[in-house]
């Protein structure tokens, strides 16, 4: 597999490919295909990394994305750069952005989703939106109170597609949780393209989830 990388003062950045954990787990993720890239330049990074950071550091690793989101995972050059974006998440000073393209025609050019999200109560691999009172029954109520986050979703319209009937958004989310914008999109009827886990599609396709970049106010 070929692996796409950048870098600059702080970071080094690889490109993930669609259907491929972040990190590991029961499956063959990407930190796995970078220790076993015969790519001398990867292979120079990963022994850097290695000098700061261990496996169970993730050799840096400061994002993660969903298995069928793909772009950029970044990689801190220095435990105190990890520090300071962690530091600077915390105070809500990372800003995520992603493009997306969703099923229907998103009549407003703007909208913010607000809606608190926890762990469904029955599937451990799916996340629950509470944006109604239906939706109480799908969280265990005595455990995961404690454990509903707050979540904003920021939606900008780009492009509107009438033969697909798809449109295009940009996306920014700032203290993310976990499937945050597939459950968000999704619970306003606009799913994204080939959502598999929130809204059941046929088809096997990849999903249209691309995180392209993220904007960290104050990191130095």
């Amino acid at each position: 597999m070929k692996i796409n990388r950048y870098e600059d003062k702080y970071f080094y950045y690889f490109r993930k490919p669609f259907g491929i954990p972040s990190t590991y787990g029961k499956e063959k993720c990407f930190l796995d295909y970078l220790l076993q890239s015969d790519d001398k330049d990867i292979k120079s990074i990963i022994q850097a990394q290695s000098e700061f950071f261990s496996a169970q550091d993730e050799y840096g690793l400061i994002n993660r994305l969903d298995n069928d989101t793909t772009w950029l995972l970044y990689f801190a050059k220095t435990p105190l750069f990890k520090s300071k974006f962690k530091q600077a998440q915390i105070s809500g000073n990372v800003k995520k952005y992603y493009l997306a393209d969703v099923y229907g025609k998103f009549s407003q050019k703007s909208k913010i989703i607000l809606y608190p999200i926890t762990h469904h109560k029955f599937s451990p691999d799916r996340m629950v939106v509470i944006s109604d009172t239906k939706q109480t029954d799908k969280i265990n109520t005595k455990i995961d109170k404690k454990r509903i986050q707050q979540a904003t979703t920021h939606v900008q319209i780009l492009y509107y597609d009438e033969i697909s009937n798809t449109s295009t958004l940009l996306i920014q989310i700032s203290r993310w949780v976990r499937h945050q914008i597939r459950a968000h999109l999704s619970s306003i009827w606009f799913p994204i393209v080939w959502e598999k886990l929130y809204i059941k599609t046929p088809s096997k396709e990849n999903l249209h989830l691309y995180s392209i970049w993220m904007k960290i106010d104050d990191f130095l």
